[in-house]
């Protein structure tokens, strides 16, 4: 009946704006909070994991460091370090020559900043080739299969029967004096060590990732990727590598850490850049000989390669932690 209906009660001006005004807040603190909701992704979680490892952080900013220091070396408060001064024939550390000299007088600080860029280019850029090599090679064997697999991974077997150490020895042996010839301050050797160390270093990686390869060309991203007609070559460049990019950079980063390590060998035995032309191993190698009155020949230049490798093998770690999908936080 029209007496039992309820009056409808329609709101007034003053009453409407008080209810949009108490509901603009509202939607604004919602918009600020949608804004600020940042869309997770497996480079930014590796990223934050990877911010949160103080070691690894620290082994980040000393290579950078270094890197800068070998680059601009003549503006680091170098001399020549292949002219000798027969003053300061082993002198120890002073103010003028921090480091001391060696046994014919060349500063050795000079050197040790001049020394560390053979171990960085062999190191960084043979294990880019190398990475380059591995992850290529690797990716159409698993990827393809049959006989391209087949031949692929017979090849590598091949290359395996040869120890790397033992064949870069072999080839720096026969070869270095030729790339001598070439000059540049001893460049030809030290392009013939980074070819030699990614020729030789490959192989474990391509293994690595054709394993990776085998497992994810089974998922179901990449039937469906195939199902909607992607190609073979496009499936691998968009949808396999970014999956195994965190796991093969990780495997770059103990690459680099074991190529310095047998430069520096290989060096101490005489067979990287000749003198004057400085490198670390090889002064730690002069270093040895004086080692009963010029101690700081091998303290010095043993000290920066040893906080060299530290750093690469806290940030190899690190990058492993991150990319680890079972890291927390």
């Amino acid at each position: 009946m029209a007496q039992d209906r309820l009056p409808s009660r329609s709101l007034s001006h003053s009453e409407a704006e008080i209810e949009l005004g108490a509901a603009e807040p509202l939607a604004a603190d919602e918009a600020d909070s949608f804004a600020s909701t940042q869309i997770s992704s497996p480079t930014r979680d590796a990223w934050r994991r990877f911010r949160r490892n103080k070691a690894a952080i620290i082994g980040l900013t000393v290579i950078v460091l270094m890197m800068i220091m070998a680059v601009f070396a003549p503006f680091m408060h170098t001399s020549d370090p292949t002219v000798p001064d027969p003053n300061v024939i082993n002198g120890g550390p002073s103010p003028i020559h921090w480091f001391g000299t060696d046994y014919v007088g060349r500063d050795g600080y000079s050197r040790i900043v001049y020394g560390l860029r053979v171990p960085l280019i062999v190191g960084f850029i043979g294990t880019a080739i190398t990475v380059i090599i591995g992850t290529l090679v690797g990716l159409i064997a698993g990827y393809v299969g049959r006989t391209i697999d087949s031949l692929l991974s017979r090849f590598t077997d091949i290359m395996f029967a040869f120890p790397g150490f033992i064949l870069a020895l072999i080839v720096v042996s026969l070869f270095g004096a030729a790339a001598d010839s070439f000059g540049m301050g001893g460049a030809g050797r030290v392009l013939l060590l980074t070819v030699v160390f990614a020729a030789v270093g490959w192989p474990p990686l391509m293994r690595f990732v054709r394993s990776l390869a085998l497992t994810m060309k089974e998922q179901q991203f990449v039937e469906a990727a195939r199902t909607a007609g992607s190609r073979d070559w496009g499936i691998m460049r968009r949808h396999l590598l970014p999956n195994m990019w965190g796991l093969v950079l990780v495997q770059g980063a103990f690459i680099v850490v074991a190529t310095i390590s047998n430069e520096t060998i290989l060096s101490i035995f005489g067979l990287t850049v000749q003198q004057p032309n400085p490198d670390l191993g090889s002064m730690l190698f002069f270093g040895v000989q004086n080692i009963d009155n010029s101690y700081w020949q091998v303290v010095f230049p043993g000290v920066v390669l040893a906080i060299l490798i530290l750093a690469l093998t806290f940030l190899a770690d690190g990058i492993r932690d991150a990319v680890d999908p079972r890291a927390r936080g």
